[in-house]
């Protein structure tokens, strides 16, 4: 049946099924394969899809054991957003057991940027379970001694790329970090390399410090010299297209009364989120931008006054309710209409914690699969992964490979069948069921 459809027909229809299927439809013939693997297709797939809210939340945490060697326990799980209790799923990321945590620096399109300290940092698609290796960046401990750096991650429409920012600051004779202009490199995964990004930046982003990527902008949180450490009063982005940075004024009244602030997206709109633990006040407070760009819209949504042990902010949730961390490293969920906190009995280390919707696209399918564990050097700042390509989890790649060879694999009946019955089941939901069955009758 699928020999006798037309080609937009067939994309059309393949472009609709979720990824676990698309993924079995690879096997059928070479011209599937070749469709499914193609950029545009790809990009088509994503576009049907990011229209759809698929009701689950991706949600990763570390928790580390309390006796030697202290080792770091990851989960990444994936949660109905309706009912967030016992997860759908545990998802096996390859840098699971990695020699130290992988922090989120962020996600978009449904592909996870991590990001390993002073190594290279990587992309992860868990739909397709594919995971590309970031090349060593050009400014490293080796090249330029020690200093602090951000990241943002996000994607690029005009181009269809996906960037990684690296904002790089040094510290002077006195150790300073504000004193010396920051060194700012982006990562195109079109590309694949790093290259160096002119600035003239005099905004410096505080450790710790979170990314949010909005409006094909990264957005962090920054203090303006000669202010100091601790008085967060801009908003520093820089547009993923156009490649340039650009400033917001943080509210007056958050930045003189706050010693903490963080940046933030829920509903497509920038959040501030703030608090302080040098007040007797300890209010935490949760602003959001109602018109971005407009530094008057910024509106307050809720403060928890009197509460001294919230550590961090996480994410809300399409109830409204906000998942907070507090001293204790326990996630907990606050409702603003109600004022009530509930608990969620899950502890992990506060900066571990991230919450996004989960987004299945086929992004990085076309990409070989790069990940491999080896022991990273101290001196040269290495990855810590290899740049040998490693076989899929799945070991759909493997019969990929083999089925590209001619192997016999490439029309097995049973894998076609499943192919087929999955087209049926979609086309019998849209108006290809007419083509559908004109191809049954010629086949």
């Amino acid at each position: 049946m699928s020999d006798h459809l037309p080609q937009e027909l067939l994309e059309e229809i393949l472009s609709r099924l979720p990824v676990k299927s698309i993924l079995i439809c690879r096997c059928v013939s070479k011209t599937w394969y070749s469709l499914i693997t193609n950029p545009s297709f790809i990009a088509h797939h994503l576009k049907k899809t990011a229209a759809r809210n698929s009701g689950l939340l991706f949600f990763s945490y570390c928790k580390t054991e309390p006796c030697p060697p202290y080792r770091n326990n990851e989960s990444y799980l994936l949660y109905p957003d309706e009912l967030f209790a016992n997860p759908v799923e545990e998802l096996d990321c390859p840098c699971k057991g990695f020699k130290g945590l992988f922090d989120i620096v962020g996600s978009c399109n449904g592909v996870f940027c991590l990001s390993y300290g002073y190594y290279a940092p990587a992309l992860w698609n868990p739909s397709v379970r594919k995971i590309v290796n970031i090349p060593r960046p050009n400014v490293t401990f080796t090249s330029h001694g020690f200093h602090k750096h951000s990241h943002g991650f996000g994607f690029d429409s005009s181009t269809g790329d996906y960037k990684l920012v690296r904002i790089v600051y040094l510290p002077d004779s006195n150790f300073n970090f504000d004193k010396i202009p920051p060194l700012v490199e982006i990562y195109s995964l079109r590309s694949r390399g790093w290259r160096k990004v002119d600035n003239d930046l005099k905004c410096v982003i505080p450790d710790f410090s979170t990314s949010a990527f909005l409006n094909g902008t990264c957005h962090w949180v920054a203090t303006k010299p000669p202010n100091g450490p601790g008085v967060c009063d801009a908003i520093l982005s820089f547009s993923l297209g156009d490649e340039v940075f650009g400033e917001m004024e943080v509210p007056d009244c958050l930045a003189k009364k706050y010693h903490y602030i963080n940046v933030a997206v829920s509903d497509g709109s920038l959040l501030l989120v703030a608090f302080t633990e040098t007040t007797e006040e300890r209010c935490f407070s949760v602003w959001m931008m109602k018109e971005y760009g407009v530094p008057g819209s910024w509106t307050k949504l809720f403060n928890i006054s009197h509460l001294a042990n919230i550590r961090r902010f996480i994410a809300f949730r399409q109830s409204g309710e906000a998942l907070l961390v507090n001293r204790g490293e326990e996630l907990f969920f606050y409702d603003p209409k109600t004022e009530e906190f509930s608990h969620t009995e899950i502890w992990g280390t506060p900066s571990s914690f991230y919450l996004d919707t989960l987004v299945e696209s086929l992004v990085l399918l076309d990409e070989p699969n790069e990940f491999a564990e080896e022991e990273p050097s101290e001196d040269d700042g290495s990855s810590g992964v290899s740049n040998e390509n490693s076989s899929s989890p799945d070991g759909v790649d493997m019969d990929l490979q083999k089925n590209n060879e001619g192997n016999q694999n490439a029309n097995s009946p049973i894998i076609l069948n499943e192919a087929n019955e999955i087209l049926e089941e979609v086309a019998s939901t849209s108006n290809s069921q007419m083509a559908i069955d004109k191809a049954n009758e010629e086949a």
